[in-house]
């Protein structure tokens, strides 16, 4: 158990690693009006007015009014939320697909046109695209769910009954025999699970070759799925994708995350989960993955907690915290994606504290055919902490490869790209938000030797 606990305790405290890239002054086309120095137009981002194809550096500029009524930011804040809200509530309504064992599988549909589905990270539902999916809707048909043990997407009867917790989000699971009604080798919130969930939705719902854009978790599912089946996946979006999956602690106990949940792993359950569900540990990591801490809200928070009091939550999470990785390393996945040729966009927050610049030019590297767009401020969930810059990148990338394009939005000659924003949220922690094309070459010496370390080991493996 302090192996286990130091591994945890290693991955929660990863050193953030900044870039040492040298921003360019930005240059504001002289056509555009402003008042107070910030654009007035009230649009949202669609007018591109020069960039370059070969340089390494866009820059997306976002204004606030400063003479903006006397309200307070966080009110402003509160009040958009709101109002956000109820518009993406009004665009789609949940619906439950009936998947293995009679699990119950939530998703949203929104929109028509080229389909796109978005995968989220671990411990959120569809709700952390609530940012994305309005302005997305516009061009695309997109879908969002909710992995098995996420969000809203739960068994719709007890794994292993017969247990004796009765706190919330520890009813289920905890008895000593396995539901009769249930594979027994179905019984492990696995990432191979998850692929396979997203495969049959792919087919059974979607009913068509889609692009698959995942954050974090959903990352590494969306590279699992392309590099498993590339013919259900039209092109790749990929949002800060953690490599890794699994922390390897069923190396060390004697159990790989199956029901029921061994007698001695529950009261260990029992008192981490209580601990990591609460407000104040959500509130720390969030805060700590967030490069701009005012997207965060009390409303997240809830949306978060919420699907910790199902009756099966905690018994889902000693899974899927002792459940096995892939079978193939993110290297080789990422080999088969290449091979097949899949369109690949590496849409990374620079700022995340976890998956750290250096992770985003391993996977360009590995895809030299993708297109790596770094945006700063920006850590860990760029969808929900920039979501104008992410909707614009996703819209342009796509409508690019489906017009035969290679996914560079620079235009040849160019030297800058300028976009203006809505006031968002208040007015934000920065004022200028960039966006820097990449090409996966070391920037910094940590960087040098990780591109030398990476290099060796592949040639090895």
């Amino acid at each position: 158990m302090k192996q286990t606990s130091f591994s945890l305790l290693l991955l929660l405290l990863h050193l953030y690693v900044t870039c040492g890239f040298i921003n360019r002054p930005l240059s504001r086309p002289s056509y555009l009006k402003s008042q107070n120095g910030c654009a007035t137009n009230k649009l949202y981002p669609t007018k591109l007015i020069s960039s370059p194809r070969n340089a390494r550096l866009r820059n997306v500029v976002r204004c606030t009014r400063e003479g903006a009524p006397s309200v307070t930011a966080q009110q402003q804040q509160q009040q958009q939320q709101q109002q956000q809200q109820q518009q993406t509530e009004q665009l789609a309504e949940s619906q439950y697909w009936e998947w293995r064992n009679g699990w119950k599988i939530h998703y949203k549909k929104y929109g028509k046109g080229l389909p796109l589905l978005l995968l989220t990270g671990f411990g959120v539902g569809e709700f952390h695209y609530e940012r994305n999916v309005e302005e997305l809707s516009k061009d695309f048909e997109v879908w969002t769910m909710d992995v098995i043990g996420q969000g809203k997407s739960w068994p719709s009867q007890d794994p292993a009954p017969g247990g004796v917790y009765s706190k919330r989000g520890f009813e289920w699971g905890f008895g000593d025999v396995v539901n009769s009604e249930i594979k027994s080798d179905e019984l492990t919130y696995s990432c191979q699970l998850w692929m396979d969930q997203v495969i049959d939705f792919i087919e059974q719902i979607v009913q068509r070759p889609c692009y698959v854009a995942g954050n974090s978790l959903g990352g590494y599912l969306a590279v699992m799925t392309a590099s498993s089946r590339p013919e259900l996946t039209k092109g790749l979006l990929l949002l800060n994708a953690t490599p890794i999956w699994g922390v390897g602690i069923q190396k060390v106990l004697p159990w790989s995350g199956g029901y029921p949940v061994p007698e001695w792993v529950r009261p260990i359950t029992f008192t981490w989960w209580d601990g990591i569900r609460s407000s104040s540990t959500i509130t720390s990591l969030l805060s700590f993955v967030y490069a701009n801490k005012e997207r965060i809200g009390p409303k997240l928070i809830e949306d978060i907690i919420e699907p910790t009091e199902h009756p099966a939550a905690a018994s889902a999470f000693a899974s899927i915290l002792c459940s096995r990785g892939s079978l193939k390393t993110f290297d080789q996945m990422l080999g088969k994606i290449k091979e097949d040729k899949v369109p690949v966009a590496l849409l990374y927050g620079r700022d995340d504290p976890w998956i750290v610049p250096l992770w985003g030019y391993r996977a360009k590297r590995s895809l030299p055919h993708s297109q790596y767009y770094e945006i700063t401020p920006a850590g860990h969930c760029p969808h929900h902490e920039v979501p104008e810059a992410i909707n614009y990148l996703m819209r342009e990338w796509i409508l690019d490869i489906e017009g035969g394009g290679d996914g560079n939005l620079m235009e040849e000659g160019e030297r800058t790209l300028t976009l203006q924003f809505d006031e968002t949220h208040g007015k934000p922690k920065h004022d200028k938000l960039t966006v820097t094309l990449c090409d996966g070459q070391p920037r910094s010496l940590q960087e040098r030797i990780d591109q030398w370390i990476h290099g060796w080991t592949n040639r090895v493996a």
